[in-house]
């Protein structure tokens, strides 16, 4: 199969997309726009001077023959639990390598499972190419590295960001109607939502409290380090994981109503409150002896990261031509979350 160098950013027009395609035209891509709102993408297109292509992804035979001229397409467009498996089935089909930013458990895990399809197809499939599962795998690499005989590890994700999209506003409202999850003896195991709650380790100013959440980051960490036992969450006061755990399915089925209303556009937020924005993440490690490590990785403001994450993802993807079905980590390396500028480790 003759190789492809162009690629395809599906959901370009929303708030992630735009920042991905801003950042993609400044290091030289003309990537074919596409997405489900006709009106959105033609007038991105006549601003951009771009190609585009509608593709609502039920239609699917023209989304085949749109991904059959591409070496990959990049999928910004959430929820992932609806756009997800279509779009991989797609690529399947016109041998198109497969790359999102999704953050969501279940079709996260879906997409790992690819991995036998996705070879016998020669394509790749690399979930989670965005803010959270990058630098949380690249953190737990490094205490992987640190204390080889880890049995647990435990995720504490500080966000960062200016405003929330549509998109993770209904990831997170179907989230929450699901309930929660961690890794046990190498499993992923349905648990109530905000189960736990802990402090961020030593290093942590603002002394945060976290709460146990479904995230991506623990089937990635998992699959990427080996690690048996694994939990993840993001800043909860006890008050309110508490009314989580009691109400979780409800509140998710109230945030899914605002975003069915919600315009989906993010207001503009001037340059410098996104310079002051940065995100962190903790990481802890121990093993069975009682040994422990412990470090925290910090960036810039989440949404940004992700797209330039993103970026790098597609053109390492379209460099190396692998197979199969990866973690960022596995794809581009335990250190590719370094690439992004403005990222750093400390150990702890």
């Amino acid at each position: 199969m003759r190789q492809r160098k162009n690629w395809m950013l599906y959901g370009a027009y929303g708030h992630t997309g735009r920042l991905i395609l801003d950042h993609a035209l400044r290091r030289g891509h003309r990537p074919v726009l596409a997405g489900r709102d006709a009106s959105r993408l033609l007038a991105l297109a006549r601003e951009t001077g771009l190609s585009s292509q509608h593709l609502p992804l039920e239609d699917g035979d023209p989304v085949r023959a749109a991904l059959s001229g591409v070496g990959c397409v990049l999928v910004a467009a959430g929820p992932f639990h609806q756009t997800g498996s279509a779009m991989r089935a797609a690529c399947f089909d016109a041998g198109c390598s497969y790359l999102d930013i999704s953050g969501e458990v279940e079709d996260f895990t879906a997409a790992l499972a690819c991995d036998e399809r996705a070879r016998s197809a020669g394509v790749a499939v690399v979930p989670g190419v965005g803010y959270g599962v990058v630098f949380a795998e690249c953190l737990a690499a490094q205490l992987a590295r640190r204390l080889p005989t880890a049995t647990w590890l435990r995720l504490s994700l500080d966000t960062r960001t200016a405003g929330r999209t549509r998109g993770a506003t209904l990831s997170a409202a179907a989230a929450m109607v699901a309930g929660g999850c961690d890794i046990h003896q190498g499993v992923l195991r349905k648990r109530a939502i905000a189960f736990s709650t802990w402090r961020a380790p030593r290093g942590d100013p603002h002394a945060l409290t976290f709460a146990a959440a479904p995230l991506a980051e623990l089937v990635a960490v998992q699959r990427s380090t080996g690690i048996s036992n694994i939990v993840a969450g993001i800043p909860l006061s006890r008050v309110a994981a508490t009314l989580m755990r009691i109400g979780g399915p409800w509140i998710g089925r109230i945030l899914r109503w605002q975003a069915a209303w919600a315009s989906g556009r993010a207001e503009p937020v001037p340059e410098s409150s996104l310079t002051a924005l940065r995100s962190r993440v903790w990481a802890e490690a121990g093993n069975a002896a009682g040994a422990y490590v412990a470090a925290m990785l910090e960036t810039g403001e989440g949404y940004r990261a992700a797209a330039v994450a993103a970026v790098r993802g597609v053109e390492l993807q379209l460099q190396a031509g692998r197979a199969g079905a990866f973690t960022p980590a596995q794809a581009f390396g335990p250190d590719f979350a370094l690439l992004v500028p403005g990222t750093r480790i400390e150990e702890l």
